[in-house]
């Protein structure tokens, strides 16, 4: 009996091991896709026109250069210049995403550095402070964020009497 047990435990054995085997291949994880980060910052100077629209009165062109560094993109949402005088937001003006596309702009591509000229419309004239933020959202996983343009950066502020152009709500390439 202990021989038939013996040989039973040796049979099992070469069972379990022995033969070759190829070694599973070792597949490598891409690396994540990282989150866009942008800056934006005045690239010349501001230039003030009359409006060709009538519902406004003024037309401010802004060049602004848009930075992503990070390697990821990022759709572009809206460009919002709010207009303050005391403390006291007085009036706004935004475009849209559908506006932002229709010039021809609207993804932030990865590592990109590019001049926008943005034209926002306006009725007021006394004021003493202007912000303008532009909205995106992250490409990879949808995330909202901002980024200011500091108003400083702009370089100067020209005049030009040629009534502006472009339709309200419209991004100039």
């Amino acid at each position: 009996m202990r021989k038939v047990l013996a040989s039973v435990v040796l049979l099992a054995l070469a069972g379990c091991g022995g033969g070759s085997t190829s070694p599973t291949p070792v597949v490598p994880t891409p690396p994540p896709v990282p989150s866009a980060s942008i800056t934006a910052t005045g690239s010349g100077s501001l230039v003030l026109h009359p409006s060709a629209v009538r519902a406004f009165a003024v037309a401010l062109e802004t060049p602004i250069r848009i930075t992503e560094s990070s390697g990821g993109s990022a759709d572009w949402g809206f460009a919002r210049m709010s207009i303050y005088n005391r403390g006291r937001e007085v009036e706004r003006t935004e475009l849209t995403a559908n506006d932002i596309q229709r010039g021809g702009a609207g993804r932030i591509e990865a590592r990109s550095n590019q001049v926008r000229r943005v034209l926002f419309r306006f009725n007021t004239t006394d004021f003493d402070r202007i912000e303008i933020t532009l909205g995106f959202s992250d490409v990879k996983d949808a995330r909202p964020f901002t980024a200011n343009v500091p108003f400083e950066s702009f370089t100067d502020v020209d005049v030009d009497l040629t009534p502006a152009s472009v339709a309200h709500s419209r991004v100039p390439l």
